[in-house]
């Protein structure tokens, strides 16, 4: 025994396979802990320097949720009120909310004083800008493991949850540090710079293991309501995978659940991918399903020689306990097109470089918590139960981790053999004409000389680009769509401009994913999609592309909006619009700049930024019946040479926005500027102004908690942001 286990390697053995794997307490770590207790002496003295939250509730509502701790606990079925009305204290605030107890595990609900809440507020307020969210001791997610793993997500353009830590009073007794867990909305999509759409869990009652589930839809209600054909065409899809009857590419966005995994991949938290964690963000601009991270819970004994890939290997069981979920993972692995892009992401997210780059961003905040922790006995996480010994947080185990994917990434290159094919969508544009029409110049690059007229849907494929030559009319006879993932370029001229039109308000193009330039462009007389799938309100939608327009004019558009340019970086000199029955020029999210933008006669607003990043140069309009500029939703920018006449409102700066106004100039407009909060879970607004081209007065309305800053003084006239909605809204 001595020669084959010396004495030191015995005890490690014992201590990592015994020890701590089920107790909780490792020999080797006992400087750490020593280090821990001795680092906490200081919170004997002093509060640690979390914000405090207070929760007060009645006798009644107490005992309902007491009721329904312990039905949880003994495992009982009988009907508990869901919900219990009570309120929440935060600094001078108070919020009316409504709470119940939650969680699966035991941990969230054995200790009245550590029990696990889901909370709704009530009415149109919000706090850190959420409506609902879930609090819960911090050994419920492994402390800050999950904060690391929303920040990874956040760093990679991906929707994270908002996730922090607070410390938790119930009426008069501290219940200790608790997180704050986002819970799945509205506000939530659109922070993360998306257009609200659906967001699917499952019926976890009903079934967990995949195929064999049945989906749930949150606020249901709302989504019923007002589109439910939508909802029914996600449904459809999703159905349609489980009983592999459709192409993953179409239903799922390959990219962000290629960077998903990869992520999971490099951190561990792969509780997090199986079906029942990872929630499904339906985007109505891409008719494409997105992943929400959720409960990635991270533990450090499980999946060290793992990798989703490895679920391609039928004899591989380092998968834990989400082996019975292999399906579901193979619904992703099966297709050529996501394997290839799993792998480049792998590559990307395993670079030791972005791991020191995300440590160099978020290592302050890391610490800080870790500290917090101190301030009470953190046990280990044992998932069910409380281990012996101290959480202790490895800060390598994300490079340690980078190097074992790296150790892989070359043999399983060697094993992977990806086929292209080209996938039917809809009817190809460039198969459907003739050579009269359009002339293929190689490299699947297409030229389209004569004037078309469209009867359908037309689709131009990713892997093909056309040109449109100068003086060719694009006639919609119908209410269809034409769409691409190809590049397009319109390229007119002064004297020969295309023209894109219909005699009967119908036609839209979606354009997406590419590079789309319109040069002497006149569109006129379109309508917006009609697509079951999607939500798109445009005559013009351009989605997660690279957008050029040049001397072009946008004239009686029937649609909600002329213009809709989504998640995308613009470029716009010289366009011209008039005539708009809604919004003229409508851009969400993405990063615009522009040179001469005219707007005559809308009957909405002219330009409407939501989120998005703003520099440009000379905006001028006339006869607006609602709002010259709206710029919201946490918009950044700076507008020089900037002048709105006769009309309702020239500029709304709203909901945490920031806009710097040099060079401007207002005419016989009803209101001049409106600085204000339309939506409760922004923070106020910010207007810088200076060198206005004429000496006039300016009309303003500046709500609280807002500001207009003009030539480096605050104005203090300031209404309640209640009465400037009602004016607009």
């Amino acid at each position: 025994m001595y020669e084959r286990f010396k004495p030191m390697a015995l005890l490690k053995k014992i201590d990592q396979v015994i020890l701590d794997k089920y107790f909780g307490f490792s020999f080797f770590e006992i400087d750490d802990y020593t280090s821990s207790k001795i680092k906490s002496l200081k919170f004997l003295i002093f509060n640690n320097q979390l914000e405090n939250v207070t929760l007060k509730i009645n006798q009644k509502n107490l005992y309902n949720l007491e009721l329904q701790r312990n039905n949880k606990l003994n495992g009982f079925t009988e009907e508990i009120p869901k919900f219990s009305s009570a309120s929440l204290n935060y600094g001078k605030n108070n919020f009316n909310i409504k709470l119940r107890v939650k969680g699966d595990r035991t941990l969230h609900w054995y200790d009245k004083n550590q029990t696990s809440y889901r909370i709704d507020l009530r009415g149109d307020n919000r706090i850190w800008g959420l409506e609902e969210f879930s609090v819960q001791k911090p050994i419920t997610r492994n402390y800050i493991y999950e904060y690391i793993f929303h920040k990874f997500l956040e760093m990679n353009n991906l929707i994270a949850l908002k996730y922090f830590f607070i410390n938790l009073s119930l009426n008069d007794s501290e219940q200790g540090i608790y997180a704050v867990e986002e819970g799945f909305s509205k506000e939530l999509i659109e922070r993360n710079k998306k257009r609200n759409g659906p967001i699917f869990g499952l019926e976890e009652q009903l079934s967990l293991n995949y195929p064999e589930i049945i989906y749930d839809l949150y606020s249901e209600r709302y989504w019923q309501l007002n589109h439910s054909e939508l909802i029914n065409s996600a449904l459809t899809k999703l159905n349609n995978i489980k009983n592999k009857n459709n192409n993953i590419s179409q239903t799922f966005d390959l990219e962000k659940w290629a960077t998903y995994f990869a992520i999971i991949d490099l951190t561990g938290n792969f509780h997090g991918s199986i079906p029942k964690s990872v929630k499904l963000y339906y985007n109505p601009t891409t008719a494409k399903f997105e992943p929400i991270g959720f409960d990635g819970h991270y533990n450090s004994f499980l999946f060290k020689d793992f990798l989703i890939l490895d679920f391609l290997d039928k004899n591989n069981m380092n998968c834990s306990y989400i082996c019975p979920e292999r399906e579901w993972y193979l619904r992703f692995l099966n297709n050529n097109k996501f394997r290839e892009i799993y792998m480049k992401k792998l590559k990307k997210i395993s670079d030791q470089k972005l791991i020191t780059n995300f440590y160099k961003s978020n290592i302050e905040r890391i610490n800080f918590y870790n500290e917090q922790f101190l301030s009470e006995t953190s046990k280990k996480d044992k998932v069910y139960y409380k281990g012996i010994g101290l959480y202790i947080f490895d800060q390598d185990y994300l490079f340690e981790r980078s190097k074992y994917i790296r150790a892989r990434i070359d043999e399983i290159e060697k094993k992977l053999i990806v086929k292209h094919k080209q996938e039917d969508y809809k009817p190809d544009i460039i198969n459907l004409l003739d050579k009269n029409e359009i002339e293929n110049i190689g490299n699947n690059k297409n030229v389209l000389r004569s004037n078309l007229e469209i009867n359908q849907n037309l689709f131009l494929p990713a892997n093909k680009n056309l040109f449109v030559e100068k003086g060719v009319k694009i006639l919609f006879k119908k209410d269809v769509s034409l769409s691409s993932l190809g590049s397009i370029s319109f390229n007119g001229t002064k004297d020969q401009p295309i023209i894109i039109y219909s005699t009967d308000k119908v036609g839209s193009l979606i354009l997406a994913n590419n590079n789309y330039k319109f040069k002497n462009v006149i569109f006129k007389n379109l309508s917006y999609p009609k697509e079951k799938d999607k939500i798109l309100y445009g005559g013009v939608n351009i989605i997660n592309s690279n957008l050029k327009i040049i001397n072009s004019e946008i004239i009686n558009s029937n649609s909600e909006d002329a213009i809709n340019i989504i998640s995308s970086d613009s470029d716009i000199k010289n366009l011209t619009v008039k005539n708009i029955q809604a919004d003229a020029i409508d851009i969400d999210f993405g990063n615009l700049k522009f040179v001469n933008i005219i707007c005559e006669n809308i009957d909405n607003d002219c330009l409407d930024i939501s989120g998005a990043n703003v520099y440009g140069n000379r905006l001028n309009g006339s006869q607006i019946k609602d709002k010259g500029l709206s710029f919201g939703e946490s918009a950044e920018g700076q507008i020089m040479n900037l002048n709105f006449k006769n009309s309702r409102l020239g500029v709304a700066v709203k909901d945490g926005s920031n806009l710097r106004l040099s060079k401007y100039e207002f005419k016989n407009n009803e209101y001049d500027i409106a600085v204000f909060n339309k939506k409760r879970e922004y923070e106020g607004a910010t207007l810088h102004i200076n060198e206005p081209n004429n000496n006039n007065q300016i009309n303003y309305l500046l709500g609280k908690n807002n500001e207009i800053i003009k030539n480096n003084i605050s104005l203090n006239k300031k209404l309640d942001n209640k009465m400037i909605n009602n004016l607009f809204y």
